[in-house]
């Protein structure tokens, strides 16, 4: 049996996120942000899609707007909240429910844009997996338990009419690498993965001469359902007020984001350093797996329908993810 939470009791990261993070809406809500213009700190979600987001800080494109700007990957829920009660981090890229979740909880948080259109797959060893209905009775792998990969996954099981608890297998480990190494090692024959760990994990298994592949996007199944550009899974936030105390930095974002997407897309060896060097991934996985991250720059405004339906989908899933509702219009910001 997998080192994992198949019965569902224990701790989850979305709960331990949530957690965090409540007191943070209840003590830190009202509270004067201590960021002033200079030093600006920004937390990056440790995902590919934060690579835009870094090369626009390694590139020097909001010296200007906001001198002495750096970058840095969160870890950890208490790493995350301890920038955002100190006022320091006011920007970070963020799986898209955690905004959300702290504005229907009282903080002045909004989402400015959106970083990719999803990057989660279904890995596997079996031949015979080609669709959700190939899942049925078989055991699967996941990670970060009722957290983004794992209710992504259960609303795509749903639309593909099955029931995730009842017809489906699943037992979780603690993260996407580790899911990854089970599945490179021959420990599992199926797994839910995000890029880069889904790269890796093939990667792996080839050197064991032992064959994965990509059978099912996620992306694929919930555009075709729900009739959405991809899954609005990764975005960027701000606190409120941080462009009055920063005027220059909505405008360096807006031109140096999509810049920085092409610019990753176009050198993909160039991206794979900088995201070792900013993001803590390996340079070969990480150039490898581009091609299969779906990155995309929208602002929240533009997307704002496919988010909505998203965070429709995710509560009817799991209505603790939002705090129960979907946030109000003024969180849903024009890049």
């Amino acid at each position: 049996m997998h080192r994992a939470l198949a019965n569902g009791r224990g701790p989850t990261r979305r709960a331990a996120l949530a957690g965090a993070l409540a007191s943070v809406a209840a003590g830190a809500a009202g509270r004067a942000a201590a960021y002033s213009g200079e030093g600006l700190e920004i937390l990056a979600a440790p995902t590919g899609a934060s690579i835009s987001l870094a090369r626009v800080v390694e590139a020097g494109g909001l010296a200007a707007a906001a001198p002495g700007a750096t970058l840095r990957p969160w870890r950890d829920p208490d790493e995350l909240r301890a920038g955002i009660v100190s006022g320091k981090t006011q920007l970070f890229s963020t799986p898209t429910h955690v905004p959300a979740n702290l504005a229907n909880r009282g903080l002045p948080i909004r989402l400015l844009c959106l970083l990719g259109a999803g990057h989660l797959y279904v890995v596997t060893a079996d031949e015979r997996v080609a669709s959700f209905k190939d899942l049925a009775g078989k055991p699967v792998l996941g990670f970060f338990r009722k957290d983004m990969p794992d209710l992504v996954f259960r609303a795509c099981a749903k639309m593909e009419g099955l029931d995730p608890d009842k017809d489906i297998q699943l037992s979780y480990v603690q993260s996407g690498m580790e899911a990854a190494q089970f599945l490179a090692a021959g420990k599992a024959a199926t797994a839910i993965l995000s890029e880069p760990p889904a790269t890796a994990a093939i990667v792996m298994a080839a050197r064991q001469d032992r064959i994965l592949r990509r059978a099912i996007s996620l992306q694929d199944v919930w555009s075709r359902h729900r009739h959405s550009h991809g899954v609005p899974m990764v975005g960027v936030a701000v606190r409120a007020g941080v462009f009055d105390q920063a005027p220059g930095l909505l405008a360096a974002l807006r031109d140096g984001l999509p810049q920085a997407k092409d610019w990753a897309l176009a050198n993909p060896g160039e991206a794979g350093a900088l995201a070792e060097k900013a993001l803590q991934m390996r340079a070969p996985i990480f150039e490898k797996a581009l091609p299969f991250m779906n990155l995309d720059i929208r602002s929240a405004r533009a997307a704002k329908a496919d988010l909505v339906d998203f965070y429709e989908t995710i509560v009817a899933v799991s209505p603790d993810a939002l705090a129960g509702r979907v946030p109000p219009d003024d969180f849903f910001l024009e890049l």
